[in-house]
């Protein structure tokens, strides 16, 4: 077993990377050699491997959203890291792409075990990939927490339960040593709340986007700039000083995803936010902070929506628990008429819920794009793609099994924005361990506090977050100037997609006569032209990386680079 590239550490036998924070080699060296029982000594984001002498080993990947651990044969060795570059290049060719993971990645579906490069493979999060000295493998899941929620959990107790448990995760994801660190700041719920959470201990300087001027709000209800709620953050915590990043060199999404994919080696899956994503680690390098605190992953765990819920108390019930609810959106939102018909709503069965919304013409605003929209191959995606998609059905109704499944969530994506820079770690503290144990343990009825959706989370943030963001109603549109940045850049698209045409891969996986017909009114309007990067746009993204790596890696060869 042979560790590649950079990483933390690396003495006899031990490989680690990990983030700024407290880690112990040798605890986490005894932790491998035990095959990885209990929960990892480390808090942060890692990727750990252990050689020994007759051969035998294990890779260990934490469990939070911020690092992943890449491996490929070459031979008799198993080659270890955690950029797609250190591997490609220590191995006697580049590998081909993997057809069959970027048409599932453009339907929406990332198994968490592969990647994009056929033969490199990935440890799944808060697993242990444990090696025999005969190269047998097996997988270990040590980061296995109850999925039961505790009714012994008093419902009054949860937001301090919740909060204690995102300080703690704040907490361990700051430097040991003194110096400057950088947030990633919206205005929302999330990120505030670790901002929050952080200036406790540390002077912050929190990031955050601002559109270019006069961007107006793409959608009601959905403000284009946060920089208000930031400023309110800012005076309400104190040790937080903020620096506002603006495309104002208009830098055009193909740009940004042309600039991400020369630092990852791998596909952007958001064109739309990439060009601000690298303003925010540029930003944290010129400031010379080793981390990049976000709330990245908080809408699975710490301010999980009510979506389902109340349809889960129906089922378990739980009439009390519904009558409270009743009561607190009736005081939260000033009726009682409205109270019953929203929880009504959310209680009645979902058949019947969907033929009501089908026979009253309504569909959901917030519904993935369907089949005819992606522009993939239907043909060619696998039959987990496929059940997938049959879950993202207008409809749908959440219950908790599928709440549980986004909590303890897996793509092999995460770990790709690490790659950005080697200066800087990108934090999510809202994915860490003890974060995702405590929420998975919350009682149902506790995630509605207060009468409103992510009623929790604006609980446990009371008098650490400024009411005007824990009480917002309206969403962040980031990246709303998109519209202003692509105008009058049709060409561009049009050009990208003759090298599609003449690629060996790209028409393998895209359905090309699709993404052509897609570049109308739709690319150009500024009220979907951000929707548009997020579905059409995404495959211009994956389909630019992979003639990039025709062209840069197969071309050369990764020697040649």
């Amino acid at each position: 077993m042979l560790p590649v590239g950079s990483w933390s550490s690396h003495e006899a036998g031990l490989a680690v990377l990990t983030g700024p924070g407290p880690a112990s080699a040798s605890l986490i060296r005894a932790w491998l050699d035990g095959a990885c029982h209990g929960g990892a000594p480390v808090r942060q984001g890692f990727v750990a491997v252990l050689s020994r002498p007759d051969g035998s080993g294990v890779i260990a990947s934490g469990s939070r959203w911020e690092q992943s651990a890449l491996y490929a044969a070459d031979g008799p060795r198993l080659l270890v890291g955690t950029h797609p570059r250190d591997l490609i290049e220590a191995l006697p060719a580049p590998p081909p792409l993997s057809v069959a993971k970027l048409v599932d990645l453009l339907a929406l579906y990332d198994a968490p075990d592969t990647t994009v490069h056929d033969g490199i493979r990935r440890v799944p999060l808060g697993h242990a990939l444990l090696v025999g000295a005969d190269g047998t493998q097996s997988l270990h899941r040590w980061f296995d927490p109850s999925v039961a929620e505790d009714r012994g959990i008093r419902v009054a107790d949860a937001p301090a339960l919740l909060r204690e448990a995102v300080a703690e995760a704040v907490a361990a994801s700051l430097p040991e040593a003194d110096g400057p660190v950088a947030a990633a700041v919206s205005g929302g719920l999330d990120s505030s709340m670790v901002v929050a959470s952080a200036a406790r201990h540390r002077a912050i300087t929190g990031l955050t986007h601002v559109p270019l001027p006069g961007t107006p709000d793409p959608h009601p209800g959905w403000d284009a700039s946060d920089a208000s709620y930031v400023a309110a953050l800012a005076s309400h915590v104190g040790r937080l000083s903020v620096r506002e990043l603006v495309n104002d060199q208009r830098v055009h999404p193909l740009d940004a995803c042309d600039q991400a994919v020369r630092r990852t080696w791998h596909p952007v899956f958001n064109p739309g936010n990439q060009a601000w994503v690298n303003q925010l680690v540029h930003a944290a390098e010129e400031l010379g902070s080793p981390v990049l605190l976000t709330g990245a992953s908080g809408n699975a765990t710490y301010s999980r929506d009510r979506a389902g819920i109340v349809r889960e108390l129906v089922v378990r019930r739980r009439a009390g628990a519904l009558a409270r609810e009743v009561r607190a959106r009736a005081a939260a939102d000033g009726g009682w008429a409205g109270a019953l018909r929203s929880v009504g709503r959310e209680a009645a069965p979902p058949a019947l819920l969907a033929r009501t919304r089908r026979l009253r013409g309504i569909t959901s605003g917030d519904a993935a794009p369907g089949a005819d929209e992606l522009p993939y191959l239907v043909a060619r995606i696998s039959d987990a793609a496929r059940a997938e998609l049959a879950e993202l059905a207008d409809d749908h109704v959440p219950d908790r099994a599928e709440w549980t499944r986004f909590a303890l969530m897996d793509s092999s994506r995460i770990g790709s924005v690490q790659s950005l820079s080697p200066a800087v770690w990108w934090s999510d503290p809202l994915s860490d361990p003890g974060v995702i144990a405590t929420a998975l343990r919350l009682p149902e009825e506790a995630w509605l506090a207060g009468g409103r959706s992510r009623g929790l989370a604006r609980a446990a943030s009371a008098g650490l977050v400024p009411d005007v963001i824990r009480l917002r109603r309206t969403h962040g549109a980031q990246a709303a100037d998109t519209a202003t940045v692509v105008a009058g850049t049709e060409h561009r698209y049009r050009e990208l997609l003759e090298r599609f045409r003449a690629s060996a891969t790209v028409p393998a996986f895209v359905d090309l006569d699709r993404l052509e017909a897609s570049l109308g009114e739709e690319f150009r309007d500024p009220t979907t032209a951000l929707e548009w990067q997020g579905v059409y746009g995404r495959a211009f993204a994956v389909g630019q990386f992979a003639v990039w790596y025709e062209d840069e890696v197969l071309g050369r060869g990764a020697g040649g680079l």
